[in-house]
């Protein structure tokens, strides 16, 4: 079963209460946030600094949030769990880090339509 990357009723909601201009600012943010976290999270997690992987993981998990990245939301939610338990976690935060690459791969891939689709309407 395909993973759904996006919340469409976030990203309209946005569109109606802010603007398109707004969300694509947003959607750019996003793209350019979100890599840094996740490397953050993995050096935190290399490093066994599961503070700080926590953190990184919290902060995407929010920015996430925001746009309706349900996939990284929800894997952002489970490292920054992972990395705030026992310290015999590292493969577990390594495992979901991991999948939090991919579901980028994908939700910037979605992203990226998204605000394509706002610029041919400009």
């Amino acid at each position: 079963m395909p993973v759904k990357c996006l919340d469409a009723d976030v990203l309209t909601r946005i569109k109606q209460e802010r603007s398109e201009e707004y969300l694509v600012k947003l959607i750019d943010m996003f793209l350019k946030e979100a890599p840094m976290r996740i490397q953050e999270a993995w050096e935190g997690g290399k490093a066994g600094d599961f503070k700080k992987a926590a953190l990184s993981a919290h902060i995407l998990r929010c920015l996430a949030d925001n746009i309706g990245a349900l996939s990284i939301r929800d894997l952002a939610g489970a490292a920054e769990t992972a990395a705030s338990g026992p310290k015999e976690t590292t493969m577990t935060v390594s495992q979901i880090l991991f999948d939090l690459e991919i579901a980028f791969a994908e939700t910037r891939a979605c992203l990226l339509i998204a605000r394509q689709g706002i610029a041919e309407k400009s």
